[in-house]
């Protein structure tokens, strides 16, 4: 029972998408930062040259949709109110960067779509990672043009340039980073016997509902395309 409760609260679309975000949040600020810090200096503390938190905004407005927002709204506030100096009063700028960072990657694969480029996982046919990662530019680079002005003030002006670039680096490079690291794990699963992901729709696989073709990541795969229609269909 608790079993079940406890894989129906981390597969809804919206915990997982939260948990993801802040999880590599963690990572970028605990472990990435300080190195950056160390080697780039103040300007690191405004733009990340390797910012792994685009990755999940990304995957998760491919997988989800333009509905993704929802989660990614209230993650990226509660991860840039973790950082903010209580000393300083709040005020609606400070706000811009969290929520152009939410919406940067939904708005960038709906224009894709409105121009029939549409990237959204489909149930048939094959991913084209490099669409993907064109994907991932394009909203870097609408998040680096929204984020710079948003900035506007925190920088010298000489130094626009450099801090645009480092925006659509650091973005790209965080997903690229994210991405190379799902296809390693998958192929390491697939190197094990019957390179079969678990199953929590059953207590054991011979009374998986879906028998033995739930067992691929192709069907997982596949049925990510299900998931900006209805939501996250719990088994």
């Amino acid at each position: 029972m608790l079993r079940d409760l406890g894989y129906k609260v981390v597969s809804h679309w919206f915990t997982a998408i939260f948990v993801a975000y802040v999880a590599l949040w963690a990572i970028q600020y605990f472990v990435i930062f300080p190195l950056e810090a160390q080697a780039l200096g103040k300007t690191a503390a405004l733009v990340s040259l390797i910012y792994l938190p685009h990755a999940a905004r990304f995957l998760a407005a491919w997988m989800i949709g333009p509905k993704s927002i929802f989660a990614l709204l209230p993650a990226s506030l509660v991860t840039y109110l973790a950082l903010y100096d209580d000393a300083v009063p709040l005020d609606m700028a400070d706000f811009a960067a969290p929520v152009i960072g939410a919406f940067c990657a939904p708005v960038a694969l709906e224009l894709m779509r409105i121009v029939k480029i549409n990237v959204y996982p489909q149930e048939v046919g094959i991913i084209s990672w490099r669409t993907l990662v064109f994907a991932g530019f394009l909203s870097s680079i609408l998040n680096s043009f929204f984020q710079t002005l948003a900035l506007d003030g925190k920088f010298p002006l000489e130094a626009t340039f450099d801090i645009l670039t480092r925006f659509v680096v650091g973005d790209v490079a965080g997903l690229v980073v994210v991405l190379s690291l799902l296809v390693v794990m998958m192929k390491l699963v697939r190197g094990k016997s019957n390179a079969e992901p678990p199953c929590f729709c059953a207590t054991s696989r011979n009374h998986c509902r879906y028998g033995k073709r739930h067992w691929s990541w192709r069907f997982h795969i596949e049925r990510a395309a299900s998931l900006r229609g209805g939501g996250f269909v719990v088994e």
